[in-house]
C-alpha cells in the first residue's frame, strides 16, 4: 500500500462530508419525528439506553486539525451510534490518520468503536495498523524510517496523539523482522515503540536501511 494513494482517497473523503451532514440531519430528524410524543395523548418511550438512536450504512467521521487540515477519517460499512455514552459502534472499520509532516497511520478491523470527534478509535477482531513514515524522512529513530505493522485481536488508536497501545498479545512486523509481545505502546510522533510482557521474535538492527 502506498502512503500517496491512501491519503489522496483520504482527502477525497473530505468532498464527501457535506454527504454524511446530511445524512447524520436525515437521521436525526427522523428519530427526533419518532420520538416526538403524538397528539392523542400518548406517552412518549424512550428507546432503550442499550439501542442506537440512528444507524448510517457506509459512512464517515472526520476531524480537522487546529488549521483546518483533514487530520484523521474513519470509514464503515455501518455506524450505530448510542447516545447514553455518545459512542459510535461500527462494522467494517477503516481507519487513515495523518501527522504534521505526513507521517501516516492506516488501520483496519472486523469491527469497533470511536467517538464522535474520531478521536480515540478501538479496533476489535483481526485488527492491524500501518505506520508510515514521512515521504521525505531520510532519517529518524524507533520505526518512524520505515513502515511498520502492528496485529492483534484489539488495539486502540488515539488519533490526535498519534499512539496505538494494546493489553493484549501483538506482533510487530516491520521487513523481515517479527516481534511478539504481551502488550504494546507506539508513540508514532517520536517513533518509539514500548513491547511489554513476553517478547519473542527477530528484530535485526543491522537489516534496516
Amino acid at each position: 500500500m502506498k502512503q500517496g494513494l491512501g491519503w489522496r482517497a483520504l482527502e477525497h473523503a473530505q468532498a464527501g462530508l457535506p454527504v454524511l451532514a446530511a445524512g447524520v440531519l436525515a437521521a436525526f430528524t427522523w428519530w427526533l419525528v419518532q420520538s416526538s410524543p403524538h397528539e392523542q395523548g400518548g406517552v412518549r418511550v424512550s428507546a432503550p439506553a442499550s439501542a442506537p438512536d440512528f444507524i448510517l450504512n457506509q459512512a464517515q467521521v472526520a476531524r480537522f486539525d487546529a488549521d483546518g487540515r483533514l487530520a484523521a477519517v474513519v470509514d464503515g460499512q455501518v455506524m450505530r451510534h448510542y447516545a447514553d455514552q455518545d459512542r459510535l459502534q461500527i462494522d467494517q472499520l477503516v481507519l487513515s490518520a495523518r501527522g504534521p509532516q505526513g507521517e501516516g497511520l492506516h488501520a483496519t478491523a472486523l469491527r469497533g468503536e470511536a467517538n464522535r470527534e474520531a478521536e480515540q478509535v478501538t479496533l476489535e477482531g483481526g485488527a492491524r495498523v500501518l505506520a508510515q513514515p514521512a515521504p521525505d524522512a531520510a532519517a529518524g529513530q524507533g520505526l518512524r524510517r520505515n513502515p511498520a505493522r502492528f496485529e492483534g485481536d484489539s488495539l486502540l488508536v488515539d488519533t490526535r496523539q498519534r499512539v496505538v497501545s494494546s493489553d493484549r498479545p501483538v506482533t510487530l512486523t516491520q521487513g523481515a523482522n517479527v516481534v511478539h509481545a504481551q502488550s504494546l505502546r507506539h508513540d508514532d510522533a517520536t517513533g518509539l515503540t514500548e513491547l511489554k510482557g513476553r517478547v519473542q521474535g527477530r528484530y535485526d538492527l543491522a537489516s534496516r536501511p
